[in-house]
């Protein structure tokens, strides 16, 4: 087949905006159809970005023109609805996490492979011009040999701005499962396979209070850790430091920094607070910027990627196997923070190459 890859949206909340505005930009890509469980949702994101049909999310499961399945549902609905959509015989295109539990991720996975079918999965952050240019470098031995790594994100509490912010301290939340994704993923791009995890979580109070929106001044139970520090070992031998909270009594933001034998890296935060990189060379105390020229970070890169993969034209990096890999090290982390004992990881990954030096997700190239 050639022309853009078809693809219909399940789940038309807040997400699905950011989607459908930066997808307007990438050619490759042609968004067919807006579903949701509540079909005025779906119209009104319908017409508001052009998009010819909405409905249903069964009506994007019975569409003959539609390849892709963009699944855009809570984390709770993940694996229903990618399940359904490998039934029906279409690849699946995720939000993050892959599955709330490591149960839901395999069958995901196991499912698209026993009918042929491909799953890819946000976050798509390590697609960013920038970050990408940081692995070319590390690959390259811009800082020698890696020796230690540490991600942190330092966050004062969703429930300040989000209107409906339970959901992130319930099961399969926290900081942890809602912000984790992007640091893992970060550091299994840059670093591989995790072998082995130690954790610990705690929580700062046993309930939070809405600080906007039309539930302003209601509590909530807090279900999971709002705290989550852990250690990580790779395959290669070399540790990580991890920590995630949304405990901060102010806004800090997050970071990457991969430490080698011959200077420290600092990538982009893979959350996306800051986009720059830079290096500190052995020997000196203050960091020189990789000022890099691209397409601004946008989200939907990954879906590009994907899209360009099922045509065969790219290898793919936002891989379903990938998303079950940090799902796997964060159900390791969550055990061990509950076990207090250090937790073996038994998933892999296939490492792709780096995409190619000036990689453009707003070209057509299909």
């Amino acid at each position: 087949m050639s022309g853009p890859v078809r693809i219909a949206v399940v789940g038309a909340g807040s997400v699905s905006d950011m989607y459908l505005r930066a997808l307007a930009g990438y050619p490759d890509a042609e968004v067919l159809l807006v579903t949701d469980r509540h079909p005025e949702r779906a119209e009104s994101r319908a017409r508001e970005y052009g998009v010819p049909r909405h409905g249903l999310p069964a009506d994007a499961l019975t569409d003959p023109d539609v390849e892709i399945i963009l699944n855009l549902t809570p984390p709770a609905a993940h694996v229903e609805v990618s399940l359904s959509a490998l039934a029906a015989g279409k690849h699946v295109y995720t939000e993050k996490p892959l599955a709330a539990d490591i149960g839901g991720g395999r069958a995901v996975i196991d499912a698209a492979n026993r009918a042929g079918l491909v799953v890819g999965s946000a976050p798509d952050i390590t697609l960013g011009t920038e970050f990408q240019h940081s692995l070319r470098l590390l690959a390259s031995g811009g800082i020698g040999t890696p020796v230690f790594a540490r991600c942190e994100a330092v966050l004062s509490g969703p429930e300040v701005w989000h209107p409906r912010p339970q959901f992130l301290y319930a099961r399969g939340g926290g900081p942890l499962f809602d912000i984790g994704p992007y640091y893992l993923t970060a550091l299994v791009a840059a670093l591989g396979t995790v072998v082995e995890v130690v954790g610990r979580g705690t929580r700062r109070s046993e309930e939070r209070e809405i600080g906007s929106g039309p539930l302003a001044g209601q509590t909530f139970p807090v279900e999971v850790p709002s705290l989550t520090a852990a250690i990580l070992t790779f395959e290669s031998g070399i540790t990580a430091q991890l920590l995630l909270t949304f405990d901060s009594a102010s806004y800090r933001g997050g970071l990457m920094e991969i430490l080698g034998t011959d200077g420290t890296l600092r990538t982009p935060d893979p959350n996306g607070g800051y986009p720059e990189s830079a290096v500190m060379a052995a020997g000196q105390t203050s960091w020189r910027d990789l000022p890099v020229s691209g397409v601004p970070i946008t989200i939907g890169r990954g879906l590009v990627n994907f899209a360009r993969h099922i045509r065969g034209s790219e290898p793919l990096l936002v891989s379903g196997q990938r998303a079950l890999h940090v799902l796997d090290v964060m159900a390791a982390i969550e055990t061990s923070s509950s076990d207090g004992v250090a937790v073996k990881v038994d998933s892999t990954f296939p490492r792709s190459a780096v995409l190619a030096e000036g990689w453009d997700p707003t070209a057509a190239l299909l």
